[in-house]
Parts: structure tokens; C-alpha cells; sequence
């Protein structure tokens, strides 16, 4: 029985996170109106918070579901074979409790894959939404376009299936508990309540119940939440949009742990794991000098339309550590996110600083250790990282500075190795001609290339090139030993090599053909299993359903992928990560 509790939890979880939306037209975000009622419930001293402030605009919506339309078809044809395979052998109607749930459910779902249909349910893929945490607990609220629908959803499959969940009630307020109170540990409890406007969903042990459980109902409500606000100035510093955004704060969250008062401490004292009454003060303080190395995390949509998503994330770090991780970073030109190449890549960080960071952290470490119990082994790695980053290190890895590539084509065997390519290849160090010279050393079919900084490039000894048949060139830069792969492509080499350098900061970028990746990917993925079943072992590969809609959704995500652009940079301020997909 439990296991079915679990499941129609889950269900409604799940139907509940996928809905979103707003029957608006515009895809620009108004922030001066911008607002989310459920945010009410939010304390202000809640760990993490992630909501939008406005709904995703209709044409968004419909635009996205007609792309998924094959997957949705793929998965309807799935659960119409499960619920005639089920109906045949009568399992619907004689069998235990969780084969007539998941028939209930096949028959509930059955022709509702759609927008329409799960509205018919009582969702409505226009909604406000919000994630936080009551203490260090999960909470999420959705707003419903007809909470009553969703209740007789609810109730008639339960009905269907003959299986009874007790509707509890506290302070006239109706809600589900779903646990599993008999399987030893502390019992956690998922709570669900249907309300007027909204769903909310919540898992927290039931020793905090007292604690918890009326402000998950809505009978206390925070006396002062400033989460809007906070939502509204974090977007509006970050370039993040309303349609979602939210914040992470690690010190609040470590607080609600190692405090022995809150609910969390007291379901980690009654768990046995770790009794935060135990942590000594010295503990406490430690740890809490590693967290605010990053003491905050915060991301956001920066856009969204009918052609193109984006995200940003912000990893906060005080500022001498901004900066000195900054300093860590080659100035290399960065990856073209308007390229039409397959594509490009740029990762530029200077190791020998890097090993000098890395140094000077441990033996900090070293000099000065933890003296919690609970941190002895970071005391024991910062003595191993001292030790191995002491080795000397070769010339190319103390004097490198980064790496690039920039493809046009890659031409793939049937067994999954590049066998061709055309574009551009380089590696960048402080001293390139140094390096050459190395190598024209070693290699005697290099000694009479004459290549020089700023000079056309040179075509290399087919006797050089691992691949059979390809032609390559070669130049270089200042800075840069660079290799162009195809004919033709060598007369734009020195102009690849002397691109002007990407932003302060950015350490690593990539552009690259989503398509064409996944194509990639699929004769990987189909080498490797015709390798596993030559083997024996195709056993272990995902049965037909699942594979069926797993193929479905690639192919429907391959139809309309278009482009993915990702740039990781250090600032004064952290980590920033942003990625943006664009879409046909």
C-alpha cells in the first residue's frame, strides 16, 4: 500500500512541476507588475527560493508542445499497448493493489497527453509557481486554474484502482500524509493539499509536523516575507527574467543543519547520522569559513521565446578570491556563439599559475589544519595535493595556456572514430617557437618546415597525420602552434590564430550544432551496444517502451535543436555559467 501512496504522490508531483504557463501573448518580461502571489508563503529567512514572477507566455507554450507532438504521440501509443496487454489478462481487475493503481492511472492518462488533456484533469499549463524551503524541507505551491477538477481526478483514480488514502484534517484544513511509517528510521512524510487556487507538495519528517505543518496548510503565514522583493532585485541585477529565477543561500541552509533546535537538526539528531548538539564550536566555525568561499548560488532565465533559451547561473565568492581565481585565466579568444560551424571550442586556464593557486591552498591547509574531527580527511588531502603538485612539472603543461577548435565537418567511421574533418586546431603557449623546435627535434619529418610567427602555414607530411588521406597545415602565432584540417581551410589559419581575445574571465566556450551532436551521440550510443550484445549483454539495455520513447524524444529534440552556446567566466564576484539554446 505504500508503495501505491509513493506512486500517486509522485504522480501528482510530477503533473504539478510540468505545468506552466500563461495564456499572455508577449514574451517580454515586465518586471514593475510582475508578481507571484504564492510568494506570501515564503519565510524570510527561507535557504532557497525559486520562482517565477511571471507565467511562460502562451505562444511559448503551444510553439514547445507542437515540437514534442511526436514524443507525446510515441508515449499515447505506449500506455494504449500497456492498458490492452493489462486488460487482456484481467491483471486490471484481479490483480494486487499496485497493478490496478497503475490501470487506473493507463486509463486516466489515456488520450490526455496533450495540453487539453491535462487540462481535463484540472492542470492548467498556466501557472505561478514557487519553490523554497520551510527550514532546510521542500516546499512547492503551483497555482490551478480548478482545484476541484484535480480532487475528483484524484479520487476517481483511487477509486478506480479500490484503494483508499485517507484525507486527513487539521485546523479544517484537508490534506494527504503519504509515509512509510514501518520500515524503521525516522518516518519522513510527503504531504500534499489541494487549496482554492493552488497545489502545494511538501517532504518533511513527521516529528517536525508540529512545527511545519501548519504553515504548509496556510494557517501561520510569515509575518514578513520579502521573497518577491528579493526576486525582484536579484533579476534586475543579474539581467535574469520574471518567467523564473531563484536564490541559494549555503549559509542558511548549513544553519538549519547544524542548529539542534530546528526541525532538521532534531531529524539529523533522531536519525543517527549526526547530532548537531554534538558539533563542537570550533566545528561550526570551520565549516562555515569553507562555506563562505560560496556562500550564495542564484540562476535565472535570461530568455525565453519561441526560438531560443537561456540560462544564467552566478556561483558567488568574496572578492579576493574572485580575483585571484581571475588571474588564473588565459586571455584566448572565445567560441563564436553566431558560428555556423559544428563546432567551436576554447578553454583557456594557465597551469602554472594553477599549480601555484592550487600550492598555496594546501599548504595553508597544512600549516594551519582543521581542527574538527569531521574535516580530518580535507586535512589529509591538502598533505597528498602538497605533495604531488611539489613533482616538477613538464615545460608544454608549466608554460600552457589553452586549447581551440573550430570544425566545419566531421566525417565519422562505423566505428565511431573521426576519419575526417575540415576547421582548425590550436594549442596555445607562452613560447610556441620553443615547442617547435622540441619537436623538430624528436620528429626529423619536421626539421625542414619553416614555421614561423606570422608566416602562411606549411602543409604537414602525410607521414604525420593519424588519419589516412587527411591534409593538414600548419602556423603559427605569438602565442599559438595552430593546424588547419582540409584543403583550403590553411589560408585562414593565421586569421583564426590572431583572433582578438573573448571577455575578461572566460575560461571555457563552446558552440556547437545540437543535431549534428546528437547524431554523433546515436552512433556511439548504437557502436556501444552492438558491442554489448556481441557480448552478451544486450540484456541490459532498456526495454522496448522505454527505448521506443526514448528514440522519440531524441528524434523530436533533434527536429527542432538548432544551436547551444555555453561560456564559463571568473569575476570579481564568482563563477558565472550562461547557456543559451536556440531552436528552428
Amino acid at each position: 500500500m505504500t508503495n501505491i501512496r509513493l506512486t500517486l504522490a509522485a504522480l501528482v508531483a510530477l503533473l504539478a512541476l510540468s505545468a506552466c504557463g500563461d495564456r499572455g501573448d508577449t514574451v517580454e518580461a515586465t518586471s514593475s507588475s510582475a508578481n507571484n502571489p504564492l510568494l506570501s508563503h515564503v519565510p524570510a529567512n527561507t535557504p532557497y527560493v525559486f520562482a517565477n514572477l511571471e507565467p511562460v507566455p502562451n505562444e511559448v507554450i503551444d510553439t514547445y508542445l507542437l515540437r514534442a507532438q511526436p514524443l507525446l504521440d510515441s508515449m499515447q501509443s505506449q500506455l494504449g499497448t500497456a492498458r490492452v496487454k493489462m486488460e487482456s489478462t484481467q491483471a486490471a481487475s484481479s490483480g494486487d493493489a499496485a497493478t490496478r493503481f497503475a490501470h487506473a492511472m493507463l486509463v486516466e492518462l489515456d488520450g490526455k497527453l496533450s495540453r487539453e488533456g491535462l487540462e481535463s484533469m484540472g492542470f492548467d499549463l498556466q501557472s505561478r509557481r514557487v519553490l523554497y524551503g520551510m527550514g532546510a524541507f521542500p516546499a512547492v505551491r503551483m497555482s490551478l486554474s480548478d482545484a476541484q477538477t484535480l480532487r475528483d481526478t484524484i479520487t476517481r483514480v483511487m477509486d478506480n484502482a479500490e484503494i483508499t488514502v485517507p484525507e486527513q484534517d487539521f485546523q479544517g484544513v484537508p490534506y494527504w500524509r503519504i509515509s512509510d511509517e514501518h520500515h524503521g528510521g525516522e518516518p519522513v512524510g510527503l504531504y500534499i493539499s489541494i487549496f482554492e487556487d493552488h497545489l502545494a507538495i511538501s517532504l518533511f519528517p513527521m516529528l517536525a509536523e508540529a512545527e511545519l505543518l501548519p504553515a504548509f496548510l496556510g494557517l501561520e503565514m510569515p509575518p514578513a516575507s520579502d521573497a518577491q522583493a528579493r526576486l525582484k532585485t536579484l533579476n534586475k541585477n543579474n539581467g535574469y527574467s520574471d518567467y523564473g529565477s531563484g536564490i541559494f543561500d549555503v549559509r542558511k541552509l548549513a544553519d538549519e543543519l547544524m542548529n539542534p533546535d530546528t526541525p532538521a537538526g532534531k531529524a539529523m539528531a533522531a536519525s543517527g547520522d549526526l547530532d548537531p548538539s554534538t558539533l563542537s564550536q570550533v566545528c561550526v566555525a570551520e565549516i562555515r569559513e569553507i562555506i563562505d568561499n560560496t556562500p550564495r548560488m542564484t540562476m535565472g532565465i535570461r530568455e525565453l521565446s519561441t526560438s531560443a533559451v537561456a540560462m544564467g547561473y552566478r556561483i558567488e565568492t568574496p572578492a579576493t578570491l574572485g580575483s585571484q581565481l581571475m588571474g588564473l585565466v588565459s586571455k584566448l579568444p572565445a567560441a563564436d556563439a553566431l558560428t555556423d560551424r559544428i563546432l567551436e571550442f576554447s578553454f583557456g586556464m594557465r597551469f602554472g599559475p594553477v599549480r601555484d593557486f592550487v600550492r598555496e591552498k594546501a599548504a595553508a591547509i597544512s600549516a594551519d589544519p582543521y581542527q574538527c574531527e569531521h574535516l580530518a580527511e580535507l586535512n589529509t588531502s591538502a598533505a597528498q595535493a602538497l605533495e604531488q603538485i611539489n613533482q616538477p612539472m613538464p615545460p608544454f603543461l608549466n608554460n600552457f595556456l589553452g586549447l581551440r577548435v573550430s570544425l566545419s565537418e566531421i566525417v565519422m567511421s562505423q566505428d565511431s572514430i573521426p576519419e575526417n574533418a575540415r576547421g582548425y586546431m590550436a594549442v596555445h603557449v607562452e613560447q610556441p617557437q620553443m615547442f617547435v623546435g622540441m619537436a623538430q627535434m624528436f620528429l626529423p619529418d619536421l626539421s625542414g618546415l619553416a614555421i614561423t610567427p606570422g608566416e602562411p602555414a606549411v602543409r604537414l607530411p602525410e607521414r604525420l597525420i593519424p588519419v589516412p588521406g587527411m591534409v593538414a597545415f600548419a602556423a603559427m602565432s605569438q602565442d599559438a602552434i595552430g593546424v588547419a584540417l582540409g584543403e583550403g581551410e590553411q589560408d585562414g589559419l593565421p586569421g583564426y590564430l590572431d583572433q582578438d581575445a573573448g571577455p575578461e574571465g572566460t575560461f571555457l566556450s563552446a558552440s556547437y550544432d545540437m543535431a549534428a551532436y546528437l547524431d554523433y551521440s546515436d552512433k556511439l550510443s548504437t557502436h556501444y551496444k552492438a558491442l554489448a550484445a556481441s557480448a552478451g549483454d544486450a540484456h541490459q539495455w532498456e526495454p522496448e517502451a522505454a527505448r521506443e520513447i526514448s528514440e522519440s524524444a531524441r528524434k523530436a529534440f533533434r527536429d527542432m535543436a538548432d544551436r547551444n552556446h555555453t561560456y564559463l567566466r571568473f569575476t570579481a564576484d564568482g563563477l558565472e555559467i550562461e547557456n543559451r539554446m536556440t531552436f528552428k
